[in-house]
């Protein structure tokens, strides 16, 4: 999600929340017997669940305290915290999920950031916009902290908005809203240090706003929308050994979308219309990539049908759901919707029970490696979902954490 959208997105989920929580102010009954506090500590509230004036907030423990006993992490959250720093938060087995104590944040040298990505579960790489540079940690594993990569920050070619890794993480690449070219890095296995590509950056004449960036599941290619449906989607290939970007036979292709995002198998290509949720398209497109050359191709029965605007999307590690951020005719974010995607031909079907009125409102989520849960921004921060791999369902039965900011934000097991 783009920051100009979270700054229209977030007041909004913050009224939403103003609006219930009043209303369970007037009403004794609220929240009774729903969620706990966390671990051995205490949260604020974020929200409170159960009753009909009370929507579907967040339960009453706000993130709980440490987990305590022998619980293990099951996964660690970074986000942008208010003061240029990075925060972090973590998932315990039994279901704790609080900031990280004790954690020394890293600072920034701005809050003017928009993107953030773990590669290899080990690096975590962050785009300074406006700063043409790229910071750089590595993560313990161990209790979550951050480390400065040597070398970071490293220079950014071009761009210093966006960026992508590949699925062997091997690769990153860079892009920006007003960019023309994509600068890509290889990235060490060992220290996490990028090292540009031969060539890099890599410019196109197709290529105006590089803002949205995607690489297919098999890393052969980089998909880049560019803010406008009207605005084609530009391809890559990618070579094997150094990242290098050629652009494919058949680039640009006027697709109708600006946000892309490949499946983890490599078979398909989904994309909406834009991240603002004003176009008023209610669709999500497939294509079906091909495996040679990398050309997307509308599948049967593209596009598909959502019941309102979708601005954000995300695909679960099996590549057999996808859930899409949406909004309604007022521009106003509402209830989260869940499709299955037919992993043979791209078909999307409505999950049961989507669009999820039971579930907080939330404005983009994005899953853990192991697939089973997706974590998701809220109005006061962080909502994390559980996801049923046969059905898709997702529920919301851990206490949400509170932040004062939860934008970007990146996750890992």
């Amino acid at each position: 999600m783009r920051a100009q959208f979270r700054l229209l997105l977030l007041p909004t989920l913050l009224i939403i929340s103003l609006v219930v929580l009043a209303g369970c102010a007037n009403d004794i009954g609220c929240g009774t017997g729903v969620g706990s506090t966390g671990g051995s500590g205490s949260g604020s509230s974020a929200g409170v669940s159960g009753n009909s004036n009370c929507g579907s907030g967040g339960g009453n423990g706000g993130g709980g305290g440490n987990g305590g006993g022998t619980s293990i992490t099951s996964a660690f959250l970074y986000y942008l915290g208010s003061s240029s720093d990075i925060q972090a938060a973590s998932l315990n087995s039994s279901g704790a999920f609080s900031n990280l104590n004790p954690y020394t944040p890293p600072v920034l040298a701005s809050s003017s950031v928009n993107s953030m990505a773990v590669a290899n579960g080990q690096f975590l790489y962050i785009p300074m916009n406006g700063f043409s540079n790229v910071q750089g940690f590595s993560i313990n594993h161990a209790n979550g902290g951050l480390t400065a990569i040597s070398g970071s920050p490293f220079p950014a070619q071009a761009a210093d908005d966006i960026l992508a890794v590949d699925p062997s993480g091997r690769f990153l690449f860079v892009g920006g809203e007003f960019a023309s070219s994509i600068s890509v890095y290889q990235i060490n296995a060992t220290t996490g240090a990028l090292t540009p590509a031969p060539g890099s950056p890599f410019q196109s004449f197709n290529l105006v706003f590089a803002n949205s960036l995607s690489v297919d599941g098999t890393g052969k290619f980089l998909y880049v929308g560019q803010t406008f449906s009207t605005n084609p989607v530009v391809a890559f290939s990618i070579d094997q050994s150094t990242g290098a970007l050629t652009e494919i036979t058949g680039s640009p292709f006027p697709l109708g979308v600006s946000v892309v995002q490949a499946d983890p198998s490599g078979k398909f290509l989904l994309g909406l219309a834009d991240n603002s949720g004003t176009s008023g398209d209610h669709h999500v497109y497939v294509y079906s990539i091909n495996p040679s050359t990398g050309a997307p191709t509308s599948v049967a029965g593209s596009p598909f049908s959502t019941v309102s605007v979708p601005f954000a999307l995300t695909i679960d590690p099996s590549g057999s759901f996808v859930y899409v951020s949406v909004a309604d005719s007022n521009v106003l974010v509402t209830s989260l919707e869940g499709y299955q995607l037919n992993t043979t031909s791209g078909f999307l079907t409505a999950i049961v029970g989507s669009p999820f009125t039971n579930l907080p409102i939330v404005a983009e989520c994005q899953f853990d490696q192991s697939d089973s849960h997706a974590f998701c921004m809220n109005a006061n921060g962080f909502s994390v979902l559980n996801l049923d791999p046969s059905t898709g369902n997702l529920s919301h039965t851990i206490p949400d954490l509170t932040t004062t900011n939860n934008f970007p934000f990146a996750v890992t097991n």
